[in-house]
C-alpha cells in the first residue's frame, strides 16, 4: 500500500526522544509505531529486568510510578500513553492541530480504547485496582466480559469504522494517533489468553478486520516488524 507523502517526515531539528518501557508490546508499541511511521527517531530503551524498572520507579523520574515514559531532549519526561501519543502526533503532523472538531474526534476514540479494555486490565491486574477475586469469581467475570461487555463495545467500534470514508477510525486522511492506539490495543487483545478465540479473530467485526489489514499493509509498519524480528 502506498503511504501518504506526509509520512516519513524528516525534521531538521527533531527533539531527542527516548522511550522507557518493557520488552513487550503493551502500551509502548503504539509509541514505537507512530515514530516508525512518521520518521521520528526514537531511542527505544527496553528494561533488561524488572529490577531496572523498580529502581527507576523508586526515583523521581516517573511522575506516577508507571511506564511508558518518554524522555524529550534528556530533560522533559512525559507519561500516560494517550498524552504521549498526542504529543508525537503534533510533532509529526499526524494530529489535527487546526481542526478542533476533528481533534476532539481523535481524542474521543483514543479514550474509548481505554474504556473498552479497562475491564480486561482489572481482571488481569486486580490487586492494582484494589480488587481481589476468587478463581471462581474471576472465571465468571471473564465469561461475562467475553459474552457481553467486550462484544457490546466492539459493535460500537465497528459502527464507527463503517462511518469513516478513509478507513482510519477518525476519518483522517492519514492514520492519526488514534489508529496506532487502536491497532496495538487489538493486537494486545489477541494475546490475552482468557479471551475467546472468536473475539480474538474479530469474527463478527469485518470493518475492524479491514482496518487491521490496512494498517499492517503500510510499508513502514511492515518494515518495522521485519526489523523487529531479526
Amino acid at each position: 500500500m502506498e503511504e501518504m507523502a506526509g509520512s516519513k517526515r524528516k525534521m531538521e531539528q527533531q527533539p531527542t526522544l527516548k522511550l522507557y518501557y518493557f520488552d513487550i508490546k503493551g502500551k509502548g508499541e503504539c509509541i514505537r509505531l507512530i515514530c516508525s511511521y512518521s520518521g521520528l527517531e526514537l531511542n527505544d530503551h527496553r528494561f533488561s529486568s524488572r529490577d531496572e524498572f523498580l529502581a527507576m520507579k523508586e526515583g523521581t523520574r516517573l511522575q506516577f510510578g508507571q511506564v511508558p515514559m518518554l524522555e524529550v531532549d534528556g530533560k522533559h519526561t512525559m507519561v500516560q500513553s494517550n498524552s504521549i501519543m498526542r504529543y508525537l502526533g503534533k510533532l509529526s503532523g499526524l494530529y489535527p492541530t487546526t481542526d478542533h472538531i476533528l481533534a476532539q474526534k481523535v481524542d474521543a476514540v483514543m479514550d474509548q480504547a481505554t474504556d473498552v479494555f479497562t475491564g480486561s486490565s482489572i481482571l488481569k491486574y486486580g490487586p492494582r485496582y484494589a480488587i481481589e477475586l476468587t478463581p471462581e469469581a474471576k472465571e465468571k467475570s471473564y465469561e461475562h466480559y467475553n459474552q457481553t461487555v467486550l462484544p457490546t463495545h466492539l459493535r460500537k467500534v465497528e459502527r464507527y469504522f463503517s462511518k469513516s470514508s478513509t478507513g482510519w477510525i477518525a476519518g483522517t486522511v492519514e492514520p492519526s494517533p488514534a489508529d496506532f492506539v487502536w491497532y496495538t490495543s487489538l493486537i494486545n487483545m489477541k494475546n490475552h489468553k482468557e479471551l475467546t478465540q472468536k473475539i480474538k479473530n474479530l469474527e463478527d467485526y469485518p470493518k475492524i478486520k479491514v482496518f487491521m489489514k490496512k494498517f499492517e499493509s503500510l510499508e513502514s509498519i511492515k518494515e518495522y516488524y521485519e526489523n523487529s524480528s531479526k
